[in-house]
C-alpha cells in the first residue's frame, strides 16, 4: 500500500469552465446573450464528442441550467467590469491568462 504522501493528486479541469475561460480571453462581441449560447454550445458539442447522450426531452432543461450557470459563472468573473469589452480591454489579463486558458482548452480536444 502507498503512503498518502506518494500519492499524487489528479488536477481535475472542469470542461465546462475551460470552454468558459476560452471564450471569455478570445470572445470577439460585446453580447452577453451570444457569448452564453456560445460556450453551452461548445460544451453540448464536447459531451457528444464523447458520446453522453442527453435525452430529447432533458435536453432544454440542461440547456437553460448550463445557460445559468455560465451567466453566474461570468457575472463573478467580471465583477467591476460594465461588460464583456470592458473586462478584455481593462480586466488585468495577462498574456500568461490567455495562453494557459488556450493550453486548457487543446487539452479538451
Amino acid at each position: 500500500m502507498m503512503k498518502p504522501s506518494v500519492i499524487r493528486k489528479t488536477q481535475y479541469l472542469d470542461p465546462l469552465y475551460v470552454i468558459f475561460e476560452k471564450y471569455l480571453f478570445d470572445f470577439p462581441y460585446d453580447n452577453i446573450d451570444y457569448f452564453v449560447a456560445s460556450v453551452v454550445n461548445e460544451y453540448l458539442d464536447y459531451l457528444k464528442e464523447r458520446q453522453v447522450h442527453v435525452p430529447d426531452n432533458k435536453k432544454k432543461l440542461l440547456i437553460n441550467d448550463l445557460s445559468d450557470e455560465v451567466h453566474q459563472m461570468l457575472i463573478k468573473r467580471i465583477h467591476g467590469c460594465l461588460n464583456l469589452q470592458d473586462y478584455q480591454s481593462n480586466g488585468q489579463i495577462t498574456k500568461l491568462d490567455k495562453l494557459l486558458a488556450r493550453e486548457r482548452y487543446k487539452r479538451l480536444r
